[in-house]
C-alpha cells in the first residue's frame, strides 16, 4: 500500500470532517457545510418552479396586453382623381377590417369619409400613393392626416414624373405614423384631407388608414 504525507494539520482535518458530519439539507448563504444531494435537488426543484411561475405570470401579462390591443383598417384602393375639387376634399374611406368596432366611417357632415373614434390611445398609420400631374410646378396638393380639423402630419405632392401625356409614370408614396389620445367622453374624426393649390390635379391609389387601439 502506498504511503502519503498529509499536509493538513489536525485542526484542518477536524474542520473538514465537521462540515461533512453537519451536512445541511438546504443551501444557505455563507455556510461552509456540505449540502446533501437530496437537499441540492430539492433546492433546484424549488428554484425552477419559482422561475416557471414567474414566466407564467409574464406570459399572462403579455396575453392581457395583446387582448387589449385592437386593430381596424379603412381604405380606398381604387384609382381616384381629385382635380374637380376647387379647394380640398377628404378621401372617402371604406371599412376593410374592424372586428372590435373601434371606429366608424363618417357618412355626413364636415368629416364625411373619415373615421370617428371614441376615447382611447390610438396608433395611426396612413399609407397611400399619389400623383400630381398637371405639368405646372407652381401648383400642388398637400396630403394631410387630420384629427377633427387639426393637422397631425402633412406632405406636399408636386409634379410626380410622367413619361408622356398618356402615362402618369410613378407615384409619390406616403407613409405617416402618429399617436393620438382621445380624452374620456370625447370623440375624434380622423381623416385624410387633400388640400389643393390653384389648378393642381391629383390621383390616389391604394390608400389605407390603419388604427391600432392601444388603451
Amino acid at each position: 500500500m502506498p504511503s502519503y504525507t498529509l499536509t493538513n494539520n489536525a485542526s484542518d482535518i477536524d474542520s473538514a470532517i465537521s462540515r461533512v458530519v453537519a451536512a445541511e439539507t438546504i443551501p444557505s448563504t455563507g455556510s461552509q457545510n456540505m449540502v446533501t444531494s437530496g437537499g441540492v435537488k430539492n433546492y433546484v426543484d424549488t428554484e425552477v418552479s419559482t422561475v416557471n411561475s414567474r414566466i407564467d405570470g409574464v406570459d399572462a401579462d403579455i396575453a392581457e396586453v395583446a387582448a387589449s390591443i385592437k386593430v381596424a383598417t379603412y381604405s380606398r384602393t381604387a384609382y381616384t382623381t381629385y382635380s374637380q375639387y376647387s379647394g380640398g376634399t377628404i378621401v372617402q374611406l371604406s371599412e376593410s377590417y374592424n372586428p372590435n368596432n373601434i371606429g366608424a366611417v363618417v357618412t355626413s357632415g364636415a368629416y364625411d369619409g373619415g373615421v370617428q373614434v371614441s376615447a382611447g390611445t390610438y396608433l395611426i398609420n396612413f399609407t397611400g400613393s399619389f400623383n400630381e400631374h398637371d405639368n405646372d410646378v407652381n401648383d400642388y396638393y398637400t396630403v394631410i392626416l387630420r384629427s377633427s380639423g387639426t393637422n397631425l402630419h402633412a406632405q406636399l405632392v408636386n409634379e410626380v414624373f410622367r413619361e408622356n401625356t398618356t402615362n402618369l409614370g410613378s407615384y409619390s408614396s406616403i407613409n405617416f405614423t402618429q399617436v393620438l389620445t382621445v380624452p374620456e367622453g370625447s370623440t375624434k374624426d380622423i381623416n385624410i384631407y387633400l388640400q389643393r393649390s390653384s389648378g393642381a390635379g391629383l390621383i390616389s391609389i391604394n390608400v389605407f388608414l390603419t388604427l391600432t387601439k392601444l388603451a
